[in-house]
């Protein structure tokens, strides 16, 4: 009999126990639950974007040398296909340089005629040999006076400009006591003038800087998986941290070739012309929005609220019975260009119709997020979107005729 009530209390415990164990953990389980939020299918225009962040530079931001120095032409005494011989007269400056035919031969091209400027080195016309070979002739070639080699120098007769004056394209800023004259090739600011009447300066002395602040560019770094999507010419919409209200229209110039890697990423740089920098000033830190692809009048859901099984796409649409209560039912849909946020869709759904987004909340009510998971089945209107939409950079978001989208994501 003792043993009897021994074995009885023993089953008693082990079921007390096992009841508490699988109890509480239905209590555990139950106290994540899914659930599900609502939204409507939106129209306006949906926008896919690639952003990053740089700062201001000037486009026109560089030294003048001795060496952009140019001779004006006083004359051209030959035309092409006049033949020529050994030391004849070919080009004759305005100094009194003297360019000569280094052999006989045809002029096969002339680039210069009588009032133009020649830089050093500059191609002023080609020559060609009794053996049919063509050789360009060049400012210098066979004039030791206009080399500034072997630690010669020019010297200052008059300097036009000083530090602060805005200059023109072509400006003529010092001209030297044999006859050269130093333009700039590009209009900007003079930044820095290093000369002065009566100075002699070496061939490779850097006589002036030039800045031009109303020309002006940011450069940013793109992610290694967009830069394919980034091409010149694309429109970029650009912010500054110090206009917080304003933006500033800017366009592609230039896409780098080869990246910087660091900690396994590869990023690019690429460079944006800002098209009217206002305010900007160089050394503003930016950021850049590039528009890859856009489309009005498009119809788009958030991405979270389309679901993959396999290659279906669908969604869950809500449906009123005759009773007033709702259901979700699956309808397949088709979709188009996607960012980070939004996904277009080409069909299966109609502006205003109301569709679920599910997310997980705790027992505590403390939202766990959009868990999404890839290849997720349709069980009982449950599962989560395959989450494959959209880059990796900035995503962009769609533009509104009339505020944000309505529903209960709010337009997130």
């Amino acid at each position: 009999m003792k043993k009897w009530i021994i074995i009885s209390a023993i089953i008693v415990v082990i079921g007390g126990v096992s009841g508490w164990f699988f109890l509480g953990k239905k209590d555990q389980a139950q106290s994540v639950a899914a659930v599900a939020q609502t939204t409507t299918v939106q129209k306006g225009n949906l926008e896919v974007a690639v952003s990053g962040s740089g700062s201001v530079t000037a486009i026109t931001d560089q030294d003048i040398t001795v060496e952009n120095t140019i001779l004006v032409v006083d004359s051209v005494s030959v035309a092409s296909r006049d033949t020529v011989y050994k030391g004849e007269t070919l080009i004759t400056f305005n100094n009194g340089l003297v360019v000569k035919a280094p052999y006989a031969g045809e002029i096969t091209e002339v680039n210069v005629e009588s009032g133009n400027g020649a830089t050093r080195g500059a191609i002023l016309l080609r020559i060609e040999d009794e053996d049919g070979i063509i050789s360009p002739i060049t400012r210098g070639d066979n004039n030791t006076s206009d080399s500034l080699s072997g630690g010669s120098s020019l010297t200052v007769d008059t300097v036009s400009v000083k530090e602060g004056d805005v200059v023109e394209q072509g400006a003529t800023l010092v001209t030297f006591t044999d006859g050269s004259i130093l333009q700039t090739e590009l209009a900007g600011t003079i930044t820095s003038l290093s000369v002065a009447n009566g100075d002699s300066v070496q061939g490779s002395a850097i006589v002036a800087h030039i800045t031009n602040y109303s020309s002006l560019q940011t450069t940013i770094s793109v992610d290694e998986l967009d830069i394919t999507k980034v091409q010149v010419g694309q429109l970029v919409t650009i912010t500054a941290s110090a206009f917080e209200d304003e933006t500033f229209a800017g366009e592609v110039t230039k896409v780098a070739n080869e990246g910087i890697s660091s900690n396994g990423v590869s990023t690019f740089d690429v460079t944006v012309q800002i098209t009217d920098p206002k305010s900007l000033k160089i050394g503003m830190s930016t950021e850049a929005s590039i528009t890859i692809e856009s489309k009005e009048e498009a119809l788009y859901v958030p991405v979270e609220a389309v679901y993959k099984s396999g290659d279906e796409k669908y969604v869950l649409a809500l449906a009123t019975s005759g009773d007033s209560t709702q259901s979700a039912k699956k309808v397949t849909v088709e979709t188009g260009i996607s960012n980070d946020t939004y996904v277009e869709i080409t069909s299966g759904l109609a502006e205003g119709e109301s569709i679920q987004i599910p997310i997980v909340q705790s027992s505590g009510n403390s939202s766990l997020g959009g868990m999404m998971m890839p290849n997720s089945g349709f069980q009982g209107g449950g599962g989560f979107p395959s989450g494959d939409f959209g880059g990796r950079n900035g995503g962009g978001s769609p533009s509104f005729g009339g505020g944000a989208p309505s529903g209960g994501r709010g337009g997130n």
